[in-house]
């Protein structure tokens, strides 16, 4: 089957049309999920990426996407991910305007930013986010997906070591944060089901509304990942996220090579 490798900000998957591949093959993957995405995910053995995301026909947006972290296990929603979708829908599907991706945490609609047929920006909205509890120094929230927000050096090894554990035993993404300047925070995740990755959208808007709430930081916000930057606003009770979205190969791969 053919698929699009892309990425927003290096937080890259391997992007599957379902209904331009074969049917044979895309079932084979359907019934063996947490056996054959982490062998394709192996940046070693297979084609490499922080997860797989299958995009089908929807009745209520353009797209429906399921994403797969790189362990198997589905996820609700990647904001990097649905900015990706909108460069695919752009430039191969011809989609023009607004953009809506159904995801499992809802819709997310999307605006493109394009020069020379090319998309170079993508602004995805990217729903509510609401604060959820406390433990120790963790700031809990939920954004469609759940995350953990702790204040502390992203640079030090120690601070992503600890958001690996709390990771594990809470079942959530976690991100070391730190504020930078009013408008401005750098910021470091362990994403549950793929690990340390270089950005995640959801992680970012997570991150700003938490701190933005705690009065240590105010909209918009520019967060600094290891991947590169996204731009956090707050509209209306919403919050969106702009920033890249690259398409790195287009590549085949055969679902029965992998087991």
């Amino acid at each position: 089957m053919i698929f699009w490798k892309m990425n927003g900000l290096g937080n890259d998957y391997i992007f599957i049309d379902a209904v331009k591949c074969p049917k044979d093959e895309l079932k084979k993957l359907e019934s063996n999920l947490k056996t054959l995405i982490p062998r394709i995910c192996d940046r070693h053995f297979g084609v490499g990426g922080d997860g797989i995301v299958i995009m089908y026909p929807s009745r209520l947006a353009d797209v429906r996407m399921r994403m797969f972290n790189a362990d198997g296990s589905e996820g609700t929603m990647c904001g990097n991910a649905v900015r990706c979708i909108a460069k695919y829908l752009t430039e191969v599907c011809g989609r023009t305007g607004e953009l809506a991706v159904e995801t499992k945490a809802g819709i997310r609609t999307l605006a493109v930013t394009e020069v020379d047929g090319k998309v170079v920006s993508v602004r995805a909205e990217m729903g509510k986010v609401r604060i959820t509890g406390r433990e120790g120094d963790a700031i809990y929230a939920d954004i469609g997906n759940p995350h953990a927000v702790i204040e502390g050096d992203p640079a030090c090894e120690a601070h992503i070591a600890r958001a690996a554990e709390l990771s594990r035993l809470r079942d959530v993404n976690v991100e070391t944060v730190r504020a930078v300047s009013e408008h401005v925070m750098e910021m470091r995740v362990w994403e549950r089901g793929s690990g340390e990755t270089l950005a995640c959208g959801t992680g970012a808007c997570a991150a700003a509304y938490v701190l933005a709430a705690e009065g240590k930081l105010s909209f918009p916000i520019t967060v600094r990942l290891r991947g590169g930057e996204l731009t956090i606003e707050y509209i209306d009770g919403r919050v969106y996220a702009s920033g890249k979205a690259n398409l790195n190969y287009i590549g085949e791969l055969n679902i029965s090579d992998y087991g």
